[in-house]
């Protein structure tokens, strides 16, 4: 995806309006969308378990002042003594790849002030899911019902959910159940963040689509 400059941009602006002052980014990986973070927040903090995309997280994002960056997993985050306090977290690309999601959307909880918001951008439609999002290690796609229900039983309240990128979804479909392909293909990627991007994002920034490839879902905590 960092080949994908206009989609990058695209899922950022879907994002964007729900980013607080003080940020805290699970799964920040190569810093594809840190830097982004930090021209919109006060501050960044950003977690990075893994420690190659920890490496390319540091040099991408090296000049930022506002960005702390720190090899670590969320849960070894919540047991800093002196942590830093957040009103936003963003995990972006990251809940799917996650096998007990539940548990780590309810860290999620324990980490965020009252007044806070969760903003989740994932992978959507269960019915698209294949060999590409095994190879990529993804564990499911959600829809907007399955991720009301995992908010609610981990004390969140849905505030906002979208979807988008259809054009994107039918072209994931093509290649897992008609080609039966086991990777992207960087040629679809430069073509599609070329041609499509462009125009689709503006399409769909006037109506809404009823199903997507991805999905944004926003929740604050449940009183």
């Amino acid at each position: 995806m960092a080949r994908a400059p206009n989609y990058l941009a695209w899922q950022f602006e879907m994002v964007r309006p729900f980013v607080g002052a003080h940020v805290l980014e699970v799964g920040s990986g190569i810093g594809n969308f840190t830097r982004r973070l930090a021209s919109s927040a006060s501050h960044v903090t950003a977690l990075e378990p893994n420690r190659y995309c920890f490496d390319r997280l540091t040099a991408e994002t090296r000049e930022l002042t506002n960005v702390t960056r720190l090899n670590l997993t969320v849960e070894e985050f919540h047991q800093m003594p002196h942590r830093t306090s957040v009103d936003t977290v963003v995990c972006i690309n990251v809940l799917e790849h996650i096998q007990d999601d539940a548990a780590v959307v309810r860290e999620f909880r324990s980490l965020i002030a009252p007044d806070g918001r969760l903003v989740l951008q994932i992978p959507a439609m269960p019915v698209a899911f294949g060999e590409i999002d095994r190879r990529l290690g993804h564990f499911r796609r959600y829809t907007k019902r399955s991720i009301r229900r995992l908010f609610s039983t981990t004390g969140w309240k849905s505030v906002h959910l979208r979807y988008f990128n259809t054009v994107g979804l039918l072209g994931w479909l093509w290649n897992t159940k008609v080609l039966v392909k086991t990777a992207q293909s960087d040629q679809q990627i430069r073509i599609f963040d070329r041609l499509v991007v462009p125009v689709l994002s503006r399409v769909e920034g006037v109506l809404h689509p009823p199903f997507g490839q991805c999905l944004v879902a926003v929740a604050v905590p449940d009183a």
